[in-house]
């Protein structure tokens, strides 16, 4: 498998008219964390939910032929969030950075279960932009109220999906990758020193991955600057398409190359996640490592 641009992948935009019979879509995942062989704790962490709406007729006496088509809307979202700051600190972070994510998600008014059109597609970039900034300063005020806690943060990689309309929300240098066609594609960027001076011309980008500031954040969670920006894209997947979701536990320690070789031959997500996982530790296993797969299939009727 080669690695390609994902801005193929990532217009912006989606079709404005949706299928009239679009296809039900079942998601496969699988989710798994380690430890390594270095690091004491585990400064990672991870959910995989889905969100749904549906009405279940208990009982009636309506003629079923004449009864409105009824269907269940779901959402799926996984997220991975890679903490920093010493001792607990970082552990912490990267809990509350997705606890208080998933504490926003319940007590809001709307879930954005329909993105069929571009007024909810917005919003639900909107809802994005403002959890992010929401999110961040929570993790920032309990750092600054807790001396022990004092410059804590953590990367947050979100992946959210209706149907087959896919939303990455992202901040820090956890990874989404998407396997599409025989390729793989990173669609996030990483928000890092070295990553920066690459993308500025100043060093190569095969030099970022051993550079000494490769794993120096410049936009990350719990961060001072009420100007945090999260980066967001819109993409259309296909029946068939592999998601990952990944921290630089893995992508500091296995090649891309390697990473969609395991994706390609793995008939199952659970089967991707073990191998990626022994893949880092095999070669070193020197932060904690977590991984999420998805398959994105049609529903067999």
């Amino acid at each position: 498998m080669d690695t390609t641009d994902p801005k193929i992948l990532d217009t912006g935009d989606f079709p404005s008219v949706p299928p009239a019979l679009p296809p039900r879509i079942e998601v496969i995942s699988s989710a798994r964390s380690d430890v390594g062989k270095v690091r004491r704790n585990n400064e990672d962490h991870y959910l995989v939910a889905r969100l749904r709406r549906s009405i279940d007729i208990d009982a009636t006496n309506l003629d079923s032929l004449r009864l409105p088509l009824l269907r269940e809307e779901a959402g799926h979202l996984l997220a991975v969030a890679d903490g920093m700051g010493g001792m607990a600190s970082g552990e912490d972070a990267s809990f509350l950075a997705i606890s208080a994510g998933l504490e926003l998600l319940r007590d809001a008014a709307k879930w954005h279960l329909d993105v069929s059109g571009p007024n909810e597609i917005e919003e639900l970039v909107a809802t994005c932009r403002s959890y992010i900034q929401q999110i961040n300063q929570r993790v920032y005020t309990q750092a600054s109220q807790d001396a022990s806690k004092e410059g804590m943060g953590t990367t947050l990689s979100v992946a959210y999906s209706v149907g087959l309309r896919l939303f990455v929300v992202h901040v820090g240098d956890s990874r989404v990758y998407l396997a599409h066609g025989g390729t793989l594609q990173q669609i996030t960027r990483d928000h890092t020193v070295a990553q920066d001076l690459a993308t500025t011309g100043r060093i190569t980008q095969s030099e970022v991955k051993s550079h000494r500031m490769r794993n120096v954040l410049t936009n990350y969670i719990g961060s001072p600057d009420q100007g945090i920006e999260a980066e967001i894209h819109r993409l259309e997947l296909h029946p068939g398409d592999r998601l990952l979701l990944c921290s630089d536990g893995l992508s500091d320690q296995v090649e891309d190359a390697e990473i969609a070789q395991i994706l390609a031959s793995a008939s199952e997500p659970k089967a991707a996640c073990d191998r990626l996982v022994d893949a880092a530790l095999k070669a070193g296993g020197r932060d904690n490592i977590t991984v999420i797969v998805a398959d994105y299939r049609v529903e067999s009727s």
